[in-house]
């Protein structure tokens, strides 16, 4: 496809040139004019509007550079660079003068491509908001009240929910991208009221409102979505519905055999189906869309309005200013010297008795947490549990017996005095032993004679074991 095919080569460089505020206010004014008389436009009447409501800006226009030869009777008049104007519009296609045979009278008339590029910069730049239609219930209303009807005008009412499906795509996708861009030059927003001013008078008034919001309460896909799948489901079905279709779609257009018809009525209805389906889905997407884009705002604003006094919040204010010097073009240098000036970095350590030796070892603090202050009482009882457990776990019941049994061998009677004590745990177990000779495992019994007797350092008591059977 070639655009220049369709339109005159030349046809926008009336918006390239230094006189293009000009040339836009007269294309506003041919737009304007062909809303007053859409059939008839008089060239003279063009002319008289465009020089009475725009003389100030008619009087600036510059004759230079417009042409190759500029003509040396062009006068500086508002008159004549008005008709200079008009005639521009003529060379460059916009327009064409047609005369009239009656009255000979010049006339205005407008190709269809420059209507409608007429129609889209008036979308562009008027300031008023368009009204949000209502694609999915018109479409739900349309298809339920042809369903029921079922006359003449079934395919046209096919024919424009068609359209309307087309429609309501390029809305949503252009939702999507109208998010993503106001998401896009947050991120390129330094001050607090500009973000808020970008998110309640901007995108929530034109955006949000305007679309998005209708889409989730009143115009819902989801709401909608259902009724107009089964109704379009039950005309394929039905070959009664599908032959009326077929016949009406061979009226609309002639060049269209049967086969041809049916395929066309086909394609549209599993189209509108499918894009349903599909249409679900790219809401979904836009949600999630929205939600980020609000919670960045929102973000963006304590960000702003940081007031944070510690490391983080003094980083956070030097990147912001970095942000904001670096996408106006500013240099950054005179940030970055500032930094260097500003922040002072030492290490810290401290010497210990090592540091004085080679090698030299550095050790560095290390932050820890305090230790609790417990009740010297707690204390206590805590180092004689564990002193118990510890020892109950080491000089066990089974350990006890076998030292004994080591002790007595093939003895009946065994003295004190006899039993060898080459460590402290064996000291330990002999006393364990005196202590647990009435337990019901013990195997022996004790004699005393109330004296005393040195056993290497221990000072030990006059006792003799017996073995518990043996006669007296």
């Amino acid at each position: 496809m070639n655009l220049f095919s369709s339109v005159p080569e030349n046809f926008f460089s009336i918006l390239a040139s230094k006189n293009k505020d000009i040339y836009a206010l007269a294309l506003d004014v041919l737009y304007q004019s062909l809303q007053s008389d859409e059939m008839t436009i008089r060239k003279d009447d063009y002319i008289r509007t465009l020089r009475d409501s725009a003389a100030e800006l008619v009087m600036r226009f510059d004759y230079e550079g417009e042409e190759d030869d500029v003509d040396t009777f062009l006068s500086a008049s508002l008159p004549s660079k008005a008709a200079f104007i008009c005639r521009r519009l003529e060379e460059t296609g916009w327009i064409d003068i047609e005369i009239d045979p009656e009255t000979f009278e010049e006339q205005i008339a407008l190709p269809s491509y420059a209507i409608q590029f007429l129609t889209l910069i008036h979308e562009i730049v008027s300031d008023s908001e368009s009204q949000y239609t209502s694609l999915v219930h018109a479409t739900y209303s349309e298809l339920k009240l042809e369903d029921e009807e079922r006359d003449e005008f079934m395919y046209a009412t096919l024919l424009r929910v068609y359209e309307n499906t087309r429609k309501l795509r390029t809305e949503l996708v252009t939702l999507g991208h109208s998010i993503r861009i106001y998401q896009h030059r947050l991120g390129q927003v330094f001050s607090t009221n500009k973000v808020l001013s970008d998110y309640f008078d901007d995108y929530k008034s034109r955006v949000s409102d305007r679309l998005y919001h209708p889409l989730k309460t009143f115009d819902s896909v989801a709401k909608f979505k259902r009724h107009i799948t089964n109704i379009l489901q039950h005309w394929l079905r039905d070959d009664d519905i599908r032959k009326q279709l077929v016949q009406q779609s061979l009226i609309y257009s002639r060049q269209k055999d049967k086969r041809e018809a049916e395929g066309d009525v086909i394609e549209k209805i599993n189209y509108i189906t499918d894009m349903y389906e599909q249409l679900n889905r790219m809401v979904d997407e836009i949600d999630v869309k929205h939600s980020e884009y609000t919670k960045a705002s929102a973000t963006k604003i304590l960000y702003l309005n940081n007031t944070d006094k510690t490391i983080k919040g003094h980083l956070e204010t030097i990147f912001k200013h970095y942000g904001e010097a670096a996408l106006t073009g500013e240099g950054v240098s005179a940030i970055l010297n500032g930094m260097v000036n500003s922040i002072s970095l030492f290490e810290a350590g401290y010497i210990n008795p090592d540091s004085l030796t080679l090698p030299i070892v550095r050790r560095y603090r290390e932050e820890g947490e305090p230790l609790p202050i417990v009740d010297f009482e707690d204390v206590s009882r805590m180092l004689m549990q564990g002193f118990l457990d510890e020892t109950r776990n080491h000089f066990s019941d089974a350990r006890i017996a076998t030292f004994m049994k080591m002790a007595f061998g093939d003895k009946d009677k065994l003295h004190i005095g006899d039993i060898p004590l080459p460590d402290y745990d064996a000291f330990i177990l002999l006393i364990l032993a005196t202590v647990h000779k009435d337990d019901r495992q013990s195997f022996y019994d004790i004699e005393t004679s109330g004296g005393k007797l040195v056993s290497g350092p221990y000072l030990l008591p006059d006792i003799t074991f017996i073995r518990r059977g043996t006669p007296s």
